[in-house]
């Protein structure tokens, strides 16, 4: 049976409410930025897996756009895949960084919705 505390009810002032509300939103940008994580991450390992599929290869296609251009893989594929590759990882370390400063965010105030409403929220 369920305690005395447990079934009181506790008024919800418009604070609380606002704090429940944005809490709904940090939850949500916090599971947009966990896939937006996995798919920065994915694509990272498609182009590390590219790059070693390039030592292999004499020259590939690249495409720009709607067409393939034929390029040298010594020098120009490596070159745009090093290149993409940072623009991934500085993507990636900004998005870790936002999902940090939100989980902190998070759980100041996962903490103060539970000391009011307890586990009735």
């Amino acid at each position: 049976m369920a305690s005395k505390k447990d079934v009181t009810a506790i008024d919800v002032t418009r604070d609380d409410q606002n704090n429940i509300c944005t809490f709904g939103r940090m939850h949500r940008r916090a599971a947009t930025l966990n896939e937006l994580i996995t798919k920065k991450n994915k694509d990272l390992e498609n182009l590390n897996d590219a790059a070693d599929e390039i030592l292999i290869a004499d020259s590939c296609k690249l495409v720009y756009g709607e067409c393939f251009v034929t390029a040298d893989a010594d020098g120009d594929v490596t070159d745009v895949l090093e290149e993409r590759k940072s623009e991934i990882e500085k993507d990636l370390a900004d998005l870790e960084q936002e999902k940090s400063n939100l989980d902190a965010l998070m759980k100041d105030l996962k903490g103060k919705l539970y000391a009011k409403f307890g586990s009735q929220i």
